[in-house]
């Protein structure tokens, strides 16, 4: 089994890999030349803690993350609202301020929650086509409004990274720019609109030609969201590095 265990991929300004290696959490980012070869199958690749990251203690396989180390995880208080063990943050939590946003993916448009300074970073970790910041609120009222604005429009909660490669080259705007005048002419929702949002377009390093593969082997040209592009002497290649989270890879610079 190779020795790296991949945890999590984010792509902000430089794609970052964040793997175990040796037991202890690992990071590096993805820029120059590149060699990935990942091996399955996917193993929990355990929980984090307000401070620190865990390894899975039953070295659990089949799942990314397994029921005991989930039930750990800090991501719950936000996924779930459940504060068992993280008590002291819960009042914090309703104090923060939360932004809701709508973004494209193609024609899909997804509505989503997320700390107010943050919302640039997260969008762009996401690989959004266009996005717009739509409203403000605290702590539980975000997510109770994202809940009513996805029941009530049809947005999505989550647009999967296949997906997402599967609508690479099918941006425009036009998707976004009419669910927002959706939310501006429906009652209650907008009352609580920011003034006149409008749609923001995101620029991703992708070549005009490129396959899908599934392994990493060559010179990394960027990222968009989940999808890492890179290219070698045969052309230009995307992956869905997301894909992999779980499994194990040697890393070959």
């Amino acid at each position: 089994m190779p020795p790296n265990h991949m945890i999590s991929f984010f792509s902000t300004d430089v794609p970052t890999l964040h793997f175990w290696e040796d037991g202890e959490e690992t990071s590096t980012k993805l820029e120059g030349e590149h060699k990935l070869e990942f091996e399955g199958p996917k193993a929990c690749v355990g929980f984090k803690s307000r401070n620190n990251r865990y390894q899975c203690p039953y070295h659990y396989e089949g799942r990314i993350q397994c029921p005991f180390c989930g039930s750990k995880d800090i991501s719950r208080i936000y996924t779930r609202h459940d504060f068992k063990g993280y008590e002291d943050l819960e009042e914090e939590f309703s104090k923060r301020e939360f932004s809701l946003y709508l973004v494209s993916f193609g024609e899909r448009v997804k509505c989503g929650v997320t700390h107010a300074d943050r919302i640039n970073e997260r969008v762009r970790e996401q690989g959004a086509d266009y996005y717009a910041e739509i409203m403000r609120f605290k702590g539980r009222e975000a997510y109770e409004m994202e809940r009513l604005l996805q029941s009530h429009f049809g947005f999505s909660n989550a647009v999967q990274a296949r997906t997402k490669l599967k609508l690479l080259g099918r941006e425009d705007p036009q998707f976004l720019e009419k669910a927002i005048v959706e939310v501006e002419s429906t009652a209650p929702f907008n009352e609580y609109l920011l003034d006149a949002p409008m749609p923001q377009k995101i620029d991703y390093p992708i070549p005009e030609k490129y396959s899908i593969t599934e392994n990493i082997d060559g010179k990394i040209l960027g990222a968009k969201g989940p999808l890492l592009f890179f290219e070698n002497a045969n052309g230009a290649f995307v992956t869905n590095i997301k894909a992999h989270t779980g499994k194990f890879f040697e890393l070959k610079e």
